[in-house]
């Protein structure tokens, strides 16, 4: 497999590093649902001028056709809410690691959807993965020394059901890609949800707050909408479509180690040693994990 072909998944991860802790610094200044729509804003307001000059006849005519896109649309709406929230709970560090947990969820999904995957389930891979990763998770939430039915375990179970639905979006984009243009199913999909994040931000936020944050504030608002959402995304669906949702969530796991190292400088968060011992087997177990659709494939491969 080409080199070239891992560009776009690598700048996607790359971008990802830093998410959790821009949500995290601007919290003081936005309530997660107003950063949300605002992000969303930037993002829509860079990828649409893209479509219109490139791709303006496809971009059209997906626009019209919005049916097919419905359910991602609620899909990341769905995990945004639920993502944002949780980074508000926890440490970035700790809400990015427990993230990671969403390529089990994808895997799962993906051999339920996907009959010729299906095998992959009864592998030795499969099943030791599962495990480790589910341990892994287990180990890194109850390794906080401050852990309880409070505040920290909410933001727990809101960020793992947030994997779930952000693993169902991955599946639903797979879908869309192999029709689509991977520009124009981001940019549509992103402009149909962007009135889903203004209503929120209405009804449960403070759109106003824009006012009254500092302009650097402001800046790195928007500047995080157009990379964090929109430009990694529009990477991340490339990626999805020349490589699968597998392997692409392969790359991301590499995530939370430079999250870990970035939010210690910026916020002094330290990850127990329970917790770095049970990240370390959650990325195992979701590398076999993987591992277990790449040798199936390549048993099914023709020779």
């Amino acid at each position: 497999m080409s080199g070239k072909k891992y560009i776009p998944i690598m700048a996607a991860t790359f971008i990802w590093i830093w998410p959790s802790i821009i949500i995290k610094f601007l919290s003081p200044y936005f309530d997660g649902h107003t950063q949300n729509f605002y992000r969303y804003l930037a993002a829509v307001g860079v990828l649409v001028p893209l479509n219109l000059i490139w791709l303006r006849a496809e971009f059209m005519r997906s626009l019209k056709n919005i049916r097919q896109f419905l359910l991602p649309v609620f899909l990341v709406f769905t995990f945004q809410t639920l993502w944002v929230k949780g980074v508000y709970l926890l440490e970035p560090a700790m809400a990015v690691l427990i993230s990671r947990s969403h390529v089990l969820f994808v895997a799962f999904f993906s051999f339920a959807l996907f009959a010729d995957e299906r095998k992959v389930i009864g592998s030795r891979y499969f099943i030791a993965g599962s495990l480790m990763a589910v341990l892994g998770v287990t180990g890194v939430v109850v390794g906080k020394s401050n852990f309880g039915f409070g505040y920290p375990g909410t933001g727990v179970l809101i960020i793992l059901l947030g994997a779930v639905a952000w693993a169902l979006y991955l599946i639903s984009v797979k879908r869309i890609v192999r029709n689509t243009d991977t520009l124009v199913a981001v940019s549509v999909i992103f402009c149909l949800a962007l009135p889903l994040f203004f209503l929120a931000s209405l009804l449960f936020g403070n759109i106003g707050d824009l006012m009254e944050a500092p302009a650097g504030v402001n800046a790195i608002l928007f500047v995080s909408g157009i990379f964090c959402v929109g430009i990694a995304n529009a990477f991340n669906y490339k990626s999805i479509k020349i490589l699968g949702t597998a392997v692409s969530s392969n790359f991301v796991l590499i995530t939370p180690f430079f999250t870990a190292i970035a939010s210690y400088y910026i916020f002094g968060e330290i990850l127990s040693l329970r917790q770095i011992v049970s990240g370390v087997v959650l990325v195992l177990g979701c590398i076999f994990l993987l591992r277990s659709t790449r040798v199936m494939t390549f048993r099914r491969s023709p020779s």
